[in-house]
């Protein structure tokens, strides 16, 4: 499920939730996993969200940009840059183009793999890293997760 969920941290010590997806599908599946009713799930575009400037301490994106245009994806980090306040972060896991399973597919199950994924080419050549510094960001971090993907951190200057 690809998910971008939204963190701010209130005056209390507790933390305020919210998951935002496009999909009226995936919302449902979101809120029913929920149990405990701890995040509060808005319906929107993740380039365009409804949420006031410099609102979150936290941004996370799970699994999306690879299933984005390059310009969309820019489209989000400059939202997110928007929404974070001074010292927040963009933090995000999805596939690593460099991870040797990636490098090794056969060419067969990459193309099948394209049929679902459709833009598998796009997000394989695109500069995550740079685009992230294009929005704003600084203090990047990269790091495999697991042999299949990796973790991105940007920071926005305090």
């Amino acid at each position: 499920m690809a998910l971008h969920q939204y963190y701010q941290a209130r005056q209390d010590g507790t933390v305020q939730i919210t998951g935002l997806d496009l999909s009226p599908y995936m919302l449902v599946v979101a809120q029913k996993r929920d149990v405990d009713r701890q995040i509060t799930w808005i319906h929107a575009l993740a380039e365009r969200t409804p949420f006031e400037n410099q609102s979150f301490d936290l941004v996370t994106l799970q699994f999306v940009i690879h299933e984005l245009p390059r310009q969309i994806t820019q489209s989000i980090f400059e939202e997110a840059f928007r929404l974070l306040r001074p010292g927040g972060c963009l933090a995000m896991v999805d596939n690593n183009p460099q991870s040797e399973v990636i490098q090794n597919l056969p060419p067969i199950l990459f193309t099948l793999m394209k049929s679902t994924e459709p833009w598998s080419d796009d997000y394989y050549t695109f500069d995550v890293e740079d685009a992230l510094q294009k929005a704003g960001f600084e203090d990047q971090i990269t790091v495999a997760s697991d042999p299949r993907h990796r973790t991105l951190v940007g920071k926005k200057p305090i």
